[in-house]
């Protein structure tokens, strides 16, 4: 299996995939390589997340697929030019719209949910929350905000709004959450998106940067497994943690902003949500005060729009796709790539290639 990376120090999270530390069955190359377009022009099996090298078709005796980086309402643009033979879907409502947006057609689309929910029930709560310095003894209601003002690293910026933290109106909702999490011990976290410029440093509250997650050997999805709720707004996030069915509160001040600036793929995307819509700090502490006394009033199959987004429950996602992908290669009489039953672990066989690409 090779591993195409932009940045060849990133290891990958080996505390959650112990399988990355195998040099001898992950082999890691540039990204951007002539090795690395070599061997994406004859990997007979290819992952990718956030695009590859080309517009174009994948050839018939090649299997492409695109895993992509969850589902949810935000509007991805210029879909068609990831080109791939599958693509994954977490959810009946936006795998309905894999097929035009990517342009595949919809016997294409695998909804068996994303790989990465895996992660929800991989490591105990104890553990996950220890490695952060948290309470394991408290009830841990995570906020995660999308960006507004975004930076890749490599001098690209986005602005699809004013950031959180320079808002009056927000600074006050926050506070109400705080003093609510406080009473209800409850303990308050934020975690940004790795592409934030907002730290969320003045609000007073716990923040947990993706540095940090690194540094404690913790991933995204263990945190989200270890969460009693979380808030969150348009972000991917919240619609792969349905299959906890756990409480999700909506906190989007800058609704009218987000859907000018980078707009969405629904047009009832309010009415939709399973979850409360937080707009004032007596929604903040009805919230906190529900998710701390009695949480099961705010399961997220309990609101209309749960139903319609279909989201795929369960662990197991990485073996279903599998599986899914060899049904689908022998409908389309090719070799399967591997034997049903068997576990991740397994090697591939010795005369497949196998390209995986990953942003770093």
């Amino acid at each position: 299996m090779y591993w195409l990376l932009t940045d060849m120090r990133y290891r990958g999270p080996q505390h959650a995939a112990q399988e990355l530390s195998d040099v001898t069955r992950v082999v890691r190359v540039r990204k951007g390589s002539l090795r690395s377009y070599l061997l994406s022009l004859t990997a007979e099996t290819t992952f990718f997340t956030h695009g590859l090298f080309t517009a174009v078709d994948p050839p018939d005796n090649r299997l492409v697929v695109n895993v992509w980086h969850g589902d949810g309402p935000k509007l991805a643009k210029d879909t068609h030019l990831f080109r791939s033979t599958v693509v994954v879907a977490g959810s009946a409502l936006w795998g309905g719209q894999r097929s035009r947006r990517f342009d595949v057609p919809a016997e294409c689309v695998a909804l068996v949910g994303n790989p990465r929910i895996d992660q929800f029930s991989a490591t105990p709560r104890t553990e996950v929350l220890s490695h952060l310095d948290l309470d394991p003894g408290r009830r841990t209601l995570l906020w995660l905000p999308t960006f507004r003002q975004g930076s890749a690293g490599d001098g690209r910026t986005w602005h699809d709004a004013d950031s959180l933290s320079s808002r009056t109106a927000v600074a006050e909702l926050v506070e109400a959450l705080s003093r609510a999490a406080e009473e209800h011990h409850v303990q308050l976290v934020v975690k940004p998106h790795p592409l934030d410029a907002d730290t969320y440093a003045g609000f007073g509250i716990t923040v947990l940067p993706h540095a940090r997650l690194a540094q404690a050997g913790v991933t995204l999805y263990q945190l989200l497994g270890a969460a009693d709720a979380i808030i969150s707004d348009v972000s991917s996030v919240w619609v792969d943690f349905l299959t906890l069915d756990r409480p999700v509160g909506f906190y989007i001040p800058d609704f009218a902003e987000l859907q000018a600036a980078r707009g969405f793929n629904l047009d009832d995307v309010q009415s939709l949500l399973p979850g409360p819509l937080i707009e004032t700090p007596a929604d903040a502490l009805r919230f906190v005060r529900t998710v701390a006394t009695e949480p099961s009033q705010l399961r997220p199959s309990q609101f209309p729009g749960f139903a319609r987004i279909g989201a795929v429950k369960g662990p197991g996602a990485a073996d279903r796709l599998l599986d899914w992908l060899d049904d689908f290669q022998r409908a389309r009489q090719r070799d399967p790539l591997f034997t049903r039953g068997a576990s991740l672990a397994r090697p591939l066989d010795s005369h497949r290639t196998a390209v995986r690409d990953a942003p770093s």
